[in-house]
């Protein structure tokens, strides 16, 4: 029998279906062609994704799924942001490794407190086995550091590693859009059980936070398309807001009239 949030997350896919994609997937088409090859070719992301399969907690709606796009598409955003600097072919892709990596190592400790500089500290370890150098891994480890949302940031020295860390950020907040509302919002109430009326008294002041995201993305590719994904994300909020409104009215009013009658 189908639970809850898996009715919720069907509904909210089929909402979020209505809508254009983001225009990053168009625009930048072939640098997420060139990521997703990197991602299935290169021998230190496949370990690094076989070692995430093992060592990464699918809770809060950011398990394995979640971190293969992150990485493919911060893997996309540095090759075009370093073909903008003139960069070689092979400097681009090995770029596109370090975000790649970042990316599926970046959320080892989400859920904890601090979860970037814990999960930071948890893939130090995991770099050097799986051979990177010691100022890539360095690289790595500073970007998933610097990846939580409106914290202030770490500069870091080198610009190959501003990059990495940039890319990593804006490949992790472009969830914040569809994403969010058609799979991460119910994989995080499945994890806490909560219920969904709950959610719906909630929701207003959760899309206000999320609209904050617009303003914060890093890297100049990020900063065109990154406010478009959050921007949708909304549209296709409201529209599941109105379906739960509607899908819950009965609990609603009944929640209503107890607080009148408190």
């Amino acid at each position: 029998m189908e639970d809850i949030y898996s009715e919720m997350i069907a509904v909210s896919q089929k909402i979020a279906a209505s809508f254009p994609p983001p225009r990053f997937y168009a625009c930048c088409r072939p640098w997420i062609s060139l990521s997703r090859r990197l991602f299935s070719e290169d021998p230190q992301v496949r370990r690094c994704r076989a070692v995430v399969q093992r060592e990464l907690k699918d809770n809060f709606g950011h398990g394995l799924d979640h971190g293969e796009k992150v990485a493919v598409e911060a893997g996309a955003l540095i090759c075009v942001e370093a073909e903008k600097l003139s960069c070689g072919e092979p400097a681009r892709k090995r770029a596109g490794v370090l975000a790649q990596t970042a990316g599926l190592l970046h959320d080892l400790r989400r859920g904890e407190k601090d979860h970037a500089r814990l999960g930071a500290a948890a893939a130090e370890k995991i770099l050097r086995e799986l051979s990177f150098s010691g100022e890539e891994g360095r690289m790595i480890v500073e970007a998933i550091a610097n990846h939580e949302a409106f914290v202030e940031p770490q500069r870091i020295e080198s610009a190959l590693g501003q990059m990495v860390s940039d890319a990593l950020y804006d490949a992790d907040k472009f969830r914040w859009g569809p994403d969010n509302f058609t799979l991460t919002l119910w994989e995080m109430l499945r994890y806490s059980q909560a219920p969904v009326v709950r959610l719906v008294h909630r929701f207003p002041k959760g899309m206000k936070g999320i609209a904050r995201i617009q303003g914060t993305f890093r890297t100049e590719t990020g900063k065109t398309y990154g406010p478009e994904f959050i921007a949708l994300g909304l549209k296709i909020g409201e529209k599941i807001l109105e379906f739960l409104q509607e899908r819950f009215a009965t609990e609603l009013a009944r929640d209503q009239k107890d607080a009148v009658n408190r």
